[in-house]
């Protein structure tokens, strides 16, 4: 039996180890007070709030979009090109301000639409007020009696042939089409100075030059005026800034440049001989004291209004304000719908010094700087025809 003393040890409850760090520091933790948990609770829960406020309001916003509850009215002309897909269709939309969210048109589009449907290509006019259902379906009606008609405009056509050309499809009237041309009101900044320059009498139609030549696709119903907008549309994205800045320094005017350049379509066979052609035009303005008169044998051919191989000298003398041969300087207007190489040439010519040229059977053009050099161009062409 053992005796119990005071100097006995007393069993103590071992103590806890601290966390040390890996240098053998002792680490610490910060405790956090009630108000440090409840702000973090209330920040945490602000941001759920938040959260389901923006989402209850994106939802509110794309319905309001999909079923045009409560939209500001506003409506815009919406043009489908051939084959047009939900994207483009979407994208066209929201550019105009009809839809605010074009993803999720394009997704409503997909589940409403049946394998095979297609939008239909053309020109439409949209609401914001319309509903995704009334303007999917809207993209889809087709009259039974329209049709879409593809027409090729060659460069160098005329006016009077690009009309031919529509009528031949059984789209617009010749009057119609003229109205449109001499009368029509076009919102581009190449018709504003075409318009503000003195009228000429003289000129056959105000927009002869400007009907740019392309394929184009319409459908058979259209207006004269609504197809002649599309062929001006076309000519008007080929004018970039660059051009109205160096026109605005110029001593030339658009039209001028566009005269030059309905010249060098209907004189070069080949756009290798535009800017040469373009040049002796050129050179010809720029010395009229010298040379007042272009002596072009296209000009004839627009002024007596034939087309023929052999030129008379009957024709040369006709008397028209067109013939270049009879007038000094520039005709009253273009003579013809130039494609694009010869507007480019007409703005840009060769630097040369010559002031004549003459056409080859083959196309050629043979050029000279004198009227000695000219004349014995203009023999060495016709005896290649005598053979």
């Amino acid at each position: 039996m053992s005796n119990t003393n005071k100097d006995e040890t007393v069993k103590q409850r071992p103590r806890k180890k601290k966390p040390i760090d890996e240098t053998g520091r002792e680490l610490k933790y910060k405790s956090h007070s009630t108000i440090y948990s409840v702000t973090i609770a209330v920040i945490y829960i602000t941001l759920i709030l938040l959260a389901s406020v923006a989402a209850s309001f994106f939802i509110l916003s794309v319905g309001n979009d999909v079923f045009a509850l409560q939209k500001t009215e506003r409506s815009a002309e919406i043009n489908l090109g051939m084959y047009p897909t939900i994207l483009d269709v979407s994208n066209e939309l929201a550019e105009k301000g009809i839809i605010r969210y074009p993803a999720i048109f394009r997704l409503y589009a997909r589940l409403k639409l049946d394998d095979g449907e297609n939008f239909i290509p053309g020109t439409y006019t949209a609401s914001s007020q319309q509903n995704y259902d009334s303007l999917i379906n809207m993209f889809l009606a087709q009259s039974g009696e329209r049709r879409i008609v593809t027409i090729m405009i060659p460069e160098g056509y005329t006016v009077d042939e690009i009309i031919d050309l529509f009528l031949s499809e059984g789209i617009g009237t010749r009057d119609g089409f003229v109205d449109a041309i001499e009368n029509g009101k076009y919102d581009y900044e190449f018709i504003r100075r075409l318009d503000a320059l003195p009228k000429d009498k003289n000129r056959r139609y105000r927009l002869e030059g400007y009907l740019f030549p392309d394929t184009y696709y319409f459908y058979s119903d259209w207006e004269e005026e609504q197809i002649i907008n599309k062929l001006l549309d076309n000519f008007d994205t080929k004018l970039t800034a660059e051009f109205y800045t160096f026109l605005d320094k110029a001593d030339l005017t658009l039209d001028d440049y566009m005269k030059i350049a309905s010249i060098i379509q209907k004189e070069a066979y080949f756009n290798s001989d535009m800017e040469l052609v373009s040049s002796v035009i050129h050179n010809r303005l720029k010395d009229l004291s010298t040379y007042p008169k272009l002596e072009c044998d296209s000009t004839v051919l627009y002024a007596i209004r034939e087309h023929k191989a052999d030129i008379t000298q009957k024709d040369l003398e006709f008397d028209d304000p067109y013939n270049t041969y009879v007038y000094d300087g520039l005709m009253p207007g273009p003579i013809c719908n130039p494609g694009w190489s010869a507007i480019y040439t007409s703005f840009n010519p060769a630097d040369t010094d010559y002031y004549y040229f003459v056409s080859r059977k083959s196309g050629e053009m043979l050029y000279g700087r004198t009227l000695a050099e000219h004349r014995s161009n203009v023999a060495k062409v016709r005896e290649e025809n005598a053979r």
